[in-house]
Parts: C-alpha cells; sequence; structure tokens
C-alpha cells in the first residue's frame, strides 16, 4: 500500500498549524510580547467567552491537556494577566478569568494576530473560509467521537 502525505488532510492541516504556531511565536517576540502563541490562546479563548471558565472548560475549548494548560497558566497568573478564584458553586472548581490588566495588554497584541490572519487567508474567499470551519469542526467532531470509541474499547 502507497500512503501519498501530500494528498492527506491530517498531514496538510499539521504543516498548517506548524506554521501558523512558528509565524505567530515570531509576531508575538518581534512585539516583545512576553508570552508563547499557547499562552496567548489562553488569553484570547478567556476574552473571547468573556467570563471566568473552569480549568477543565478552558482546556476543553482549547483542544489541550488540562495538565498542560494549568502550566501554561501559571505565568499567566504570575504576570498578573489572569486570576484564579473558586468557584462560587463548587469549592473545588478552580476558575480562571482575564485580569483588567490581561485584557488591556491582550489589546495591544491582538491587531498583530489580525494582520497574520489576514496574511493567512490572502486569496481564499469568506466562503472557503466558512467552508474550512465547517470541515474543520466536523473533523474535530469525528476526531472526539473516535477517541470516545477507543476509550470505551479499553474499559
Amino acid at each position: 500500500m502507497h500512503f501519498d502525505s501530500e494528498s492527506t488532510p491530517g498531514f496538510a492541516i499539521g504543516r498548517v498549524a506548524y506554521l501558523m504556531r512558528t509565524r505567530m511565536a515570531a509576531v508575538l517576540k518581534q512585539a516583545d510580547w512576553p508570552f508563547t502563541p499557547e499562552e496567548t490562546q489562553a488569553l484570547v479563548t478567556l476574552a473571547d467567552v468573556g467570563e471566568p471558565l473552569s480549568m477543565s472548560d478552558l482546556a476543553a475549548k482549547m483542544v489541550r491537556d488540562p495538565t498542560t494548560v494549568k502550566r501554561q497558566l501559571d505565568r499567566l497568573v504570575e504576570r498578573k494577566f489572569i486570576e484564579r478564584s473558586v468557584s462560587p458553586k463548587d469549592a473545588r472548581i478552580v476558575m480562571v478569568g482575564l485580569t483588567a490588566r490581561g485584557e488591556q495588554q491582550l489589546q495591544t497584541v491582538l491587531p498583530l494576530l489580525d494582520e497574520l490572519r489576514k496574511s493567512a487567508l490572502q486569496g481564499i474567499t469568506k466562503t472557503q473560509v466558512a467552508e474550512i470551519q465547517k470541515v474543520l469542526q466536523k473533523m474535530q467532531s469525528n476526531l472526539a467521537n473516535h477517541a470516545l470509541k477507543d476509550h470505551a474499547l479499553k474499559d
């Protein structure tokens, strides 16, 4: 059996993700931004939601391992860009939310990231972008369901 990585969506997605991450890291570094793309993603996700999230909800939204997200948040807490608090509904749940400082500082870097996004989407129509989003969301859902099936088989 011959495997053609050039015609496989997973490989193409991986290459695009790698290029986006490295370009984002370069843009952030040039702006003297103190955080990694992943830490910045946590800030952007919290800003998008507009309210504190539990650590597990934030990790799920970012499609990341909760332990990894916790480590990323440590630097953001240290720099006072986010704060941790106890959930008013359950004292065992740690909530994380943007601070006013985090929101303000994030606004300084968002235009730079928007320019990178525009550059990446150059020559791609809004209709194509919508279709890409739809396809990627379906793939994400399929893969999440596949992982659940794998987990069920192990039990």
